[in-house]
């Protein structure tokens, strides 16, 4: 039981810290499309990504997935209801997708660690 109750308190811990940067990070839609430049917030993600990693050391990616996935929805539902969305769905799709993939990044660069590790320990 101990272990299931850490399963889901990762998991919303995760999502929690996912939605947080997604918030934080989704300020690019406003800028007019001839003052993008490239988008480094999104490296933010990779935080959530590390974070779930650490916290599920059994299957970091399959939970960096499914936490991300819950993320982006609260995340885009928050910007929908509260922001006048000025970009087209394709856009927001596009960016959600980048977002996840860098959370994933992170999730694989705390693996590469602990394989690295291992190694040096062996």
């Amino acid at each position: 039981m101990l272990q299931r109750s850490h399963r889901w308190s990762a998991f919303a811990s995760g999502a929690t810290l996912y939605t947080l940067v997604f918030i934080f990070a989704h300020h690019f839609w406003s800028v007019p499309l001839h003052m993008r430049h490239g988008q480094p917030e999104l490296l933010l993600f990779l935080l959530p990504g590390v974070m779930i990693a650490l916290l599920q050391p059994a299957s970091p990616m399959v939970s960096t997935l499914w936490s991300a996935i819950a993320g982006t929805l609260l995340g885009m539902s928050w910007v929908v209801v509260t922001e006048q969305v000025t970009h087209t769905p394709l856009l927001g799709v596009a960016w959600s997708l980048s977002a996840l993939f860098w959370a994933g990044c992170g999730a694989l660069l705390i693996r590469l660690l602990r394989i690295m590790l291992a190694m040096r320990i062996n």
